[in-house]
Parts: structure tokens; C-alpha cells; sequence
């Protein structure tokens, strides 16, 4: 491997839930969870299907905006 080596700054954790045999309704319903590494900021969880597509489609982007430690100066302090 050449270059910087590869940083992890956030992990995103789904949980896809498990519906009842007939799909009808769930048994755990899906949830989603987004942990920053650097600031140390959880977003969520969130629980049900379409929120946790709308959480996962925006969770690094949108905390992006808002961590603390992308902010200049944050890490000299």
C-alpha cells in the first residue's frame, strides 16, 4: 500500500431487524446508529425501515457539518 494509510473516522451501524413470517410486521424492527470517532458524537438511533433509510443515506454527510473536530482549531485546543 502506497500513500497515507487509511484513517476510520465513524462507524454506521444497521441492525436490518427480522420480520414476522408472513412480512406483515416486524418482530425488531430496523435501526441505525452513526458513532463519530473523532469528536466521540452518536447520532441516533433511529427505528423503523424508511427512517433508517433516510438516516443511512445522510448520517457522514450530515455530522460531517456539524463535528466539532473537522472544525480548525478544535484539535490545537
Amino acid at each position: 500500500m502506497t500513500g497515507r494509510p487509511l484513517v476510520i473516522t465513524g462507524a454506521l451501524y444497521v441492525d436490518m431487524g427480522q420480520q414476522a413470517r408472513g412480512g406483515d410486521r416486524w418482530v425488531r424492527p430496523p435501526r441505525a446508529r452513526y458513532e463519530c470517532l473523532l469528536c466521540r458524537t452518536v447520532d441516533g438511533p433511529v427505528i423503523g425501515a424508511e427512517d433508517v433509510i433516510a438516516f443511512v443515506a445522510s448520517a457522514q454527510t450530515s455530522h460531517r457539518d456539524i463535528c466539532t473536530a473537522n472544525r480548525e482549531g478544535v484539535q490545537a485546543a
